[in-house]
């Protein structure tokens, strides 16, 4: 199902989504996310994200990012999407630059597990040594691996990278899609 064509300026982006939050976007007009469904396990990572959001986009409000994916789009004949049988919803929509963070699919990885994103063999051996030698991380060293996750924005750096090239898949965060910037919705049942 076609909507209109997304604004010359606006990023294109395709979210997946269930079924039901589908029904809820045309209801209320826009698509947010809650947080009741990301795993304790991720929470610091996400916590990192959304300051990195406060950070990084002017309007930012506070709420829980909106993934997408923004490179390729996601073809509805894979697995994965969601739950084999959900009944989902594949939107794509146009959203303004300026409410949009870009990131490395496979380097998110490295927040999200708590890793140090590292550009080379030698800086990943060098890292390994020292944090070995000192055991729990320290708040210095914390910090210092929590900088290295900011290059997960760094698309150009990454690509150039032996560890992280060639960058193949690109995902991002936006805080909400409005209901006018969704250009087309695909309906589906996942495999």
């Amino acid at each position: 199902m076609a909507f209109r064509t997304a604004s010359p300026s606006a990023i294109r982006v395709w979210t997946i989504q269930r079924a039901d939050c589908w029904k809820q976007v045309r209801r209320d007009g826009v698509l947010r996310a809650d947080g009741r469904r990301i795993w304790r396990h991720f929470r610091p990572a996400y916590r990192w994200l959304m300051e990195q959001m406060a950070r990084r986009l002017p309007d930012y409000g506070g709420g829980f990012p909106v993934w997408f994916w923004h490179s390729p789009k996601p073809d509805l004949r894979n697995s994965a999407h969601l739950e084999t049988g959900t009944r989902g919803v594949r939107l794509e929509a146009g959203v303004p630059a300026d409410r949009v963070l870009l990131l490395d699919f496979d380097a998110w990885h490295c927040v999200l597990n708590h890793w140090r994103l590292s550009m080379t063999e030698r800086e990943d051996d060098a890292w390994d040594k020292r944090v070995k030698l000192k055991g729990p991380l320290t708040a210095a060293l914390e910090e210092e691996l929590q900088v290295t996750w900011e290059r997960v924005f760094d698309l150009a750096t990454l690509k150039r990278s032996p560890l992280w090239k060639p960058v193949r898949h690109i995902q991002g965060v936006t805080e909400y899609i409005r209901l006018d910037e969704i250009v087309r919705a695909d309906r589906f049942i996942a495999r």
